[in-house]
């Protein structure tokens, strides 16, 4: 009975999403002379779908507004790799269960605007799809498909990233027919998305994310049509206010340094990032980093092995988004590492590699691949915490843009980065502008030396970063953080009490004023 109890929750709502949906459904008003339409991004996840729940009941507490919904399924994980897997997700990711989800944000939501997969005509479908395939032929190199760009609507790295996270495969191979398909349903995406905008106009767009082609395509379209959006992909602040020169869900730290300056009481805030980064290395979570399982610096009993005067490589889940940050220097992450690799072994530099402690399957499936491929390189369990590394003597650290960057220069260790990233606006760090470069900074990372200077910017990048907040801003970005872990956790969802998560979050102050914030878009 349990069994098919959980396939039925897959299609109908449970019980408990029962309680859920009502929670909301009496904050439903009439949809006459409705002044202002926001647009909620329907995403399978209960976090998103109670945060953007209270932030629509708390609109139309004072406001008349339509709220609408979007259906972001379109690509399904796995689907291609083989008969199985394209049979299960024929089978649990279909219309049936998007009814579910739309059933779900009905409770606070008017009407469906669009859906990613099914609402276009079969006409517009298979002229798409020849379109599409056009497309891919013309692609020759990765770069190439990085620059591409669909009806004025820059797509590149969504359907790069989107390849990497759906097919899933830890670089694109420009021959794979996956890729024509990614482009194909590109296309159908913006069609939809830009139809519902054209007749429409919503004045506000509230998104979980900016990447992949489910989230980043109507990102792109309603910043095109001056449609206010926000993003609530990260944990800096309550709903980051996206732009045409900025659309990334990622905090926008371009200005930390300057910004810094300008704050008073500049000695007290260093003091304070000083006591933050100390409880931090001495294997303690912060708000920054609640995401993660373990502390990349709780001391481990796995075996250390002789790392003095080694570099260390750190790497990063093979199948995130890459460009979260835009810029980087390599397509991908393997890309990254296999060059990486080749140009410490052309120079004779000690190394090791050490797995992100917090990386999926198939980014373990990955590492395991690089062993045998490299079967002389040495890899560093990633339950050995960076405080151990440091203490073992390393030379340097190397990643992407990963947070360890300022973490190692705090202790001492220089490091080289190859990604635009959000230390970008301080230099206690080598940031690689083409790979002549990066290959320099790699040759001399030995011999580089972290100055006082350097620790001083890092712990102004982490006052910035962390702690430039408001106690209200600090209590609400526990809330969610907390709300957040509870309704990804299977083995406690039904014991979350929603009511009492969701009056905390609404009599925060930051909450308040960011909902007088979103009232003042409204005509």
């Amino acid at each position: 009975m349990k069994f098919l109890y959980k396939i039925y929750c897959v299609f109908f709502l449970c019980r408990k999403e029962k309680k859920i949906f009502n929670i909301f459904k009496n904050n439903k008003k009439s949809l006459n002379d409705e002044k202002s339409i926001v647009l909620v991004q329907c995403v399978e996840d209960y976090y998103y779908h109670a945060l953007f729940g209270v932030i629509v009941s708390s609109l139309k507490n004072k406001n008349n507004i339509k709220v609408d919904q979007y259906i972001v399924r379109n690509l399904t994980l796995g689907s291609t790799s083989n008969v199985r897997s394209f049979i299960i997700s024929i089978l649990f990711s279909n219309r049936f269960k998007d009814d579910k989800w739309k059933r779900l944000y009905s409770s606070y939501c008017d009407r469906v605007a669009f859906r990613h997969e099914g609402s276009s005509t079969i006409i517009f479908d298979i002229k798409a799809l020849f379109r599409a395939f056009k497309i891919y032929r013309k692609i020759k190199t990765k770069e190439q498909l990085l620059e591409l760009t669909l009806e004025d609507i820059k797509v590149g790295d969504l359907v790069y990233d989107s390849y990497l996270r759906f097919k899933p495969a830890p670089t694109v191979d420009i021959n794979d027919y996956y890729l024509c398909i990614i482009i194909w349903q590109s296309l159908r995406n913006i069609n939809m998305t830009k139809k519902y905008f054209i007749k429409n106009k919503p004045d506000i767009l509230l998104t979980s994310y900016s990447v992949y082609i489910q989230h980043g395509i109507a990102v792109r379209v309603a910043l095109q049509f001056d449609t206010k959006v926000y993003s609530f992909g990260n944990f800096q602040t309550l709903g980051k206010r996206l732009t045409k020169s900025d659309w990334y869900h990622v905090p926008n730290c371009d200005n930390y340094k300057v910004d810094f300056e300008n704050l008073p009481n500049k000695q007290l805030n260093l003091a304070k990032s000083e006591s933050a980064l100390d409880k931090r290395i001495s294997g303690k979570n912060d708000i920054s980093t609640a995401y993660i399982k373990v502390s990349a610096y709780k001391i481990s009993d796995a075996y250390l092995p002789n790392v003095k005067n080694c570099v260390v490589i750190f790497l990063h889940d093979f199948f995130d988004s890459p460009h979260i940050y835009g810029e980087l220097l390599f397509p991908d992450f393997l890309e990254w590492i296999e060059y990486t690799i080749q140009i410490l072994e052309q120079y004779n530099i000690s190394y090791f590699l050490k797995p992100h402690p917090n990386q999926g399957s198939d980014s373990q499936k990955e590492v395991e691949l690089i062993k045998k491929r490299y079967p002389d390189v040495r890899f560093i369990s990633s339950s050995i915490s960076n405080r151990q590394l440091v203490d073992g003597g390393i030379s340097a650290g190397i990643s992407v843009y990963g947070t360890v960057a300022h973490e190692l220069v705090y202790m001492g260790i220089p490091v080289v980065l190859c990604g635009k990233n959000h230390h970008s606006s301080y230099n206690f760090f080598s940031i690689a502008r083409n790979r002549a470069e990066y290959r320099d900074f790699l040759k001399s990372c030995t011999s580089a030396k972290v100055t006082n200077q350097n620790q001083e910017e890092v712990k102004s990048f982490y006052y910035m970063h962390n702690l430039n907040k408001t106690k209200s801003c600090k209590e609400l970005m526990s809330n969610l953080i907390e709300f957040r872990n509870q309704c990804n956790n299977e083995e406690i969802f039904n014991d979350i009490d929603y009511i009492k998560m969701i009056n905390e979050i609404k009599k925060n102050k930051e909450f308040i004023v960011f909902i007088s914030e979103l009232e003042k878009i409204q005509l």
